[in-house]
């Protein structure tokens, strides 16, 4: 059954509307009318089984049949990455929604080959947003990421939230393998966990020294040199199968 997104500001145990993109799909691609059934949720872990009420070319009323509540994951896993090229950064949205992360950071570096020019932060975020819904919808998340807008690395090292655990990966000599770190941090039973994953040209010396002032603790991913897209996509499989 196709899932349609209602804004958790919109919900309502009572009756909703789907409005826009939602409603297009609904009404003129699958052609759906009254008495129909669909599954709706908000992205923060609620799911309605619904009917379709009345409709009309640009909005549809569902009843609500019955709700669910789901809990958040377990440990919040928050993704910092250095924006790669845009088909790479899709990729990286899309799976990492699949995952079901908390939080995804999009930073620009010193050796990032992509950059943002002025103007374009809120078209970027619009699209990202779309990605990761498609991706939750598809999946069965029930969580959508929040996806912060674009910010300087080292102006977010600054001013960063605290984690339990805040990881960076690094190509440099001074790095202990991925598995023993999670390990030690099993013990201690994180909440909430961050990496970071540098651009393709990796992450220059004072990014390296600004991650290593803010707490970080500087991991392998083994001997191979993987691209970012890969990089991010491996430990955020990791972390799932050993937090999720």
């Amino acid at each position: 059954m196709m899932r349609y997104y209602i804004a958790p500001d919109r919900w309502s145990a009572d009756g909703m509307c789907l409005e826009g993109e939602e409603a297009h799909h609904l009404l003129h691609v699958l052609r759906g009318k009254v008495g129909d059934q669909i599954t709706v949720m908000d992205g923060a872990g609620r799911e309605a089984f619904t009917e379709v009420v009345e409709a009309n070319r640009k909005e549809a009323r569902i009843q609500v049949i019955q709700q669910t509540q789901s809990p958040p994951p377990p440990v919040e896993i928050t993704l910092i990455q250095a924006l790669p090229r845009e088909q790479r950064m899709d990729l990286i949205l899309q799976k990492a929604t699949e995952f079901g992360i908390r939080r995804i950071v999009p930073v620009v570096s010193d050796n990032a080959v992509v950059r943002i020019k002025p103007g374009e932060d809120a078209g970027k975020l619009e699209r990202w947003n779309k990605i990761a819904l498609s991706a939750a919808k598809q999946s069965g998340s029930l969580w959508l990421p929040e996806i912060q807008p674009v910010s300087g690395l080292l102006d977010y090292l600054t001013a960063m939230p605290r984690y339990d655990v805040w990881l960076t990966c690094s190509l440099e000599a001074d790095t202990l393998p991925l598995k023993q770190v999670i390990e030690s941090a099993q013990a201690n039973h994180p909440k909430s966990i961050a990496f970071l994953i540098g651009p393709e040209g990796d992450l220059s010396t004072r990014e390296y020294a600004a991650a290593r002032n803010a707490g970080a603790r500087m991991v392998s991913l083994g001997p191979r040199v993987l691209r970012s897209e890969t990089a991010a996509l491996y430990v955020l499989g990791v972390l799932h199968y050993e937090f999720g």
